[in-house]
């Protein structure tokens, strides 16, 4: 009888990693809303953010790296990138964690909008210095407004798939 709780906790433990992977796969799909002015938004980013706060030993910071660095190999970009960037979204947001936990969700989204702001400035700054002159800065506003409007979403169905694991969260009003 132990199989499925040890099955079920191996599922567990390795759910964080398959969330990111997914989002980082998720960002492939060649999806054109609204005849392609409208830029993909980075859900890798919001499944980093939401267990960086509330589970930061599930997703630790290796994982992080592999999953930007995967990122970088499918995008054909230079690699380094995304891993950069991601791990100081992390760290970030573990450094401020205590802060956090237990606000209204309105002020941790409005966190999640200022780390994602720093993490944008970070990728638009990287990118700018790698093809050696200043790059558009309107595509990273609108990818920004874009992940920013859907991380309630993805807080949302985070605190979903928690509940279904059994770990019980208030997501506050």
């Amino acid at each position: 009888m132990a199989e499925p709780t040890r099955a079920r906790s191996v599922l567990a433990s390795v759910l964080p990693a398959l969330a990111l992977v997914l989002a980082v796969l998720l960002l492939l799909v060649p999806l054109r809303l609204f005849q392609g002015y409208v830029p993909t938004p980075l859900l890798p980013f919001i499944v980093i953010f939401l267990y960086a706060l509330y589970d930061p030993d599930a997703l630790p910071a290796p994982v992080i790296f592999a999953a930007g660095l995967l990122q970088d190999l499918l995008y054909g970009g230079p690699l380094g990138v995304w891993p950069s960037v991601y791990l100081l979204s992390l760290y970030l947001v573990t450094g401020q964690r205590t802060y956090f936990l237990g606000r209204a969700r309105d002020v941790v989204w409005l966190g999640f909008g200022v780390v994602l702001l720093v993490a944008m400035l970070l990728l638009w700054a990287e990118m700018s210095i790698l093809s050696g002159g200043w790059l558009p800065l309107w595509p990273a506003v609108y990818q920004f407004v874009i992940t920013g409007a859907l991380y309630p979403v993805g807080a949302y169905l985070f605190f979903y798939l928690r509940a279904r694991q059994g770990v019980r969260e208030e997501w506050q009003v």
